[in-house]
């Protein structure tokens, strides 16, 4: 039988010793955010020695899981399946990547490995190949435009248009009433729109009115880095865009 890479990733933390597979561990947390659905949490050492946390979530879909985002790398995304299988007991059947970078893709090709489907924004898929990043196999039909979403199972996709990437996207889960709003949305303490790399800042005023419009009543927000909160995620996240327009 053909050694799958989460086996032989799993693998390679055993090789690397007890101390490094602990240290490990304690980059990856999986708490439960409400009826149905938990939030992922993995940390990323920055060069400074900072822990910087990269959230998702996981949904679950009756018997099944769905995961947004992988964990940070995939010597995290092993131990975030791990800590799924223990806490939820239930398994992952697709996954959503909302967009190209690291922080939300990384895992991607482990995730495929174990016969996980992970669906994307075409741009995605297109921008993973360009960088020579984890591709992911499915991309979503639909979400050619700003303000475009499509239906994925009890989930619903949503386009914003570009923001803080090209091809970032956004997940509502109507049964929680809670919007995961992915690295377009800024946590309440930030006063700044952070990485701005591969943004469109000039777009991202327009993303933001866009997900308002549709999204302005949600009782949660996730965002990739910074705790949950409400709506006012969004308004906030709008006034760093516009002070960083004039």
């Amino acid at each position: 039988m053909k050694t799958s890479l989460f086996n032989a990733a799993a693998g390679l933390l055993l090789l690397a010793g007890t101390a490094v597979a602990e240290e490990l561990a304690t980059d990856v947390e999986v708490r439960n955010l409400g009826d149905g659905v938990w939030i992922h949490t993995s940390y990323h050492t920055l060069e400074d020695g900072t822990r910087f946390p990269s959230h998702g979530l996981i949904v679950r879909d009756g018997d099944e899981l769905t995961l947004i985002d992988t964990a940070w790398g995939e010597d995290k995304t092993v131990l975030l399946l791990d800590a799924i299988a223990v806490q939820i007991g239930l398994p992952v059947t697709r996954a959503v990547v909302t967009h190209f970078h690291g922080d939300r893709a990384s895992g991607t090709d482990l995730l495929e490995a174990e016969g996980i489907e992970v669906w994307a924004h075409p741009l995605t898929r297109r921008l993973t190949i360009e960088n020579d990043f984890a591709v992911p196999d499915r991309a979503f039909e639909g979400l050619d435009n700003p303000g475009d979403a499509v239906d994925f199972g009890t989930l619903e996709v949503f386009y914003p248009g570009p923001a803080h990437a090209p091809d970032n996207i956004m997940v509502w889960l109507p049964d929680q009433d809670l919007l995961f709003g992915g690295c377009a949305i800024r946590g309440a303490a930030d006063q700044a729109l952070g990485n701005v790399r591969d943004a469109d800042v000039a777009h991202w005023s327009t993303a933001m009115k866009l997900t308002e419009a549709r999204y302005g009543g949600a009782e949660t927000v996730v965002s990739s880095h910074a705790q949950p909160a409400g709506p006012e995620l969004i308004g906030h996240t709008l006034t760093l865009v516009e002070k960083a327009l004039e």
